[in-house]
């Protein structure tokens, strides 16, 4: 059996990508501000070393649903992506917009 640590920064990266893609492919535009609120509680959770990560793609996720408020599908879909390719890049190659490199990882 494998352990899954569900506070992995990595796995909420890995999950907010997947139900992005998800909502994209199925034209769900209510996934956009649940993933929003997804990294919200992920930046309250996880430790200070991603929170950079945690505000950009928050904010875009916010102008995202602004965006699909207005009528800007189009855009708006175009900013979540975004957010899913950086939330799996962060997932597959572990790269952070600006990792704080300050704070110490517990050995």
């Amino acid at each position: 059996m494998v352990d899954i640590d569900v506070r992995s920064p990595r796995l909420m990266q890995a999950a907010a990508a997947a139900l992005i893609l998800l909502g994209f492919v199925a034209d769900l535009r209510v996934v956009v501000p649940l993933a929003a609120l997804g990294l919200l509680a992920t930046y309250v959770v996880a430790g200070p070393k991603y929170r950079m990560t945690w505000i950009v793609e928050f904010a875009a996720l916010v102008l995202s649903t602004l965006l699909f408020l207005i009528g800007h599908a189009g855009l708006a879909w175009l900013v979540a992506m975004i957010v899913a390719g950086t939330a799996a890049l962060g997932v597959a190659a572990d790269v952070w917009i600006l990792p704080d490199r300050y704070v110490r990882s517990p050995q």
